[in-house]
């Protein structure tokens, strides 16, 4: 497990990045954060389930993986909305500080919910 945290931090990191484009861009474009959300939500998955299974956890990419990832991932959708709505509508923090701040919150059960989706394929390390 120790070794997967290298690559699942620089994964993290791509997907965090996505995620915060997504976020402020929407914001610019006028989008409520809940369609930018499910924006993000719907790349990111995408995105995270390929490159984790790539190098993360060496998991061959299958479609029974894709929906475990899916699954592991559908918390994170609420938990997502939860945590832009209270950086940014309740704290009244701006979209270029919600989207980080959120971002960060969700970051340990990002790992442990990954790790749980890929690494009981039984073709990885």
């Amino acid at each position: 497990m120790i070794r997967q945290l290298g690559p699942y931090g620089v994964i993290a990191a791509i997907c965090a990045l996505l995620n915060i484009a997504i976020l402020v861009g929407g914001d610019r474009l006028g989008l409520h954060f809940a369609v930018s959300t499910t924006i993000s939500f719907v790349v990111c998955v995408v995105a995270g389930f390929l490159l984790h299974c790539r190098y993360t956890f060496r998991a061959a990419a299958s479609w029974a993986g894709l929906m475990r990832y899916t699954l592991a991932m559908a918390l994170n959708y609420p938990l997502s909305l939860l945590a832009v709505w209270l950086f940014y509508d309740v704290l009244a923090l701006s979209m270029i500080l919600a989207a980080p701040a959120s971002t960060v919150a969700l970051t340990a059960y990002n790992f442990l919910s990954s790790r749980w989706a890929l690494a009981r394929n039984p073709q990885s390390q």
